[in-house]
Parts: C-alpha cells; structure tokens; sequence
C-alpha cells in the first residue's frame, strides 16, 4: 500500500489534510479538518484537489519513489472529471 498526504487550506484559513492511499490496484481518497479528528472518506477529490495530487505524484516520481504508472492512473481519473464537467464551467485559459 502506497499512502500519499498533503495539506492546504480553507477559504477560513483552516488547514485541510488530504490522504490518497493504492491498495490493490484502487484508489481511496479521505480529508480531515485541523479542528476534526476524523477522515472523511470520499469517492473521489473535487478536479482541483485531484490536480494536487498529480502534482504531489508528479514530483515523488522525479525523484524515482514512485512509477509513472501512478501518476498515469491519476491523469485518467482528473480527464474522466474534466470531461465530466457540464459545458461552459472549465475555465478558460
């Protein structure tokens, strides 16, 4: 099992800590607030929590700690939400 942290914060300026655990080949994602114990668990991050993650991946990969493998499912899994996206939401660049 592979467990990957980071945190970031609230538009309240609280800290939220973010978990994405591999087992098995599946995916778990969970977050917890500073000021709650508890992880909540989730199907999956909001897109710009994802992208996050694939950053986290990205660099943990460059350092040769993790396959690019993981980080490809990852990019599936932030397309698949994109695409999910409803038409005219997706910011333009």
């Amino acid at each position: 099992m592979t467990k990957h942290e980071w945190r970031d914060k609230t538009e309240d300026g609280e800290h939220i800590y973010y978990r994405a655990t591999l087992h098995a080949g599946r995916w778990e994602f969970y977050s917890t607030l500073k000021s709650d114990p508890e992880w909540n668990k989730h199907e999956i991050f909001p897109l710009v929590v994802m992208e996050d993650l694939r950053d986290v991946l990205w660099r943990k990969h460059q350092r040769k700690k993790l396959p690019l493998k993981h980080v490809e499912q990852i990019d599936k899994m932030i397309e698949d939400l994109r695409e999910a996206e409803p038409e005219g939401t997706a910011e333009e660049e």
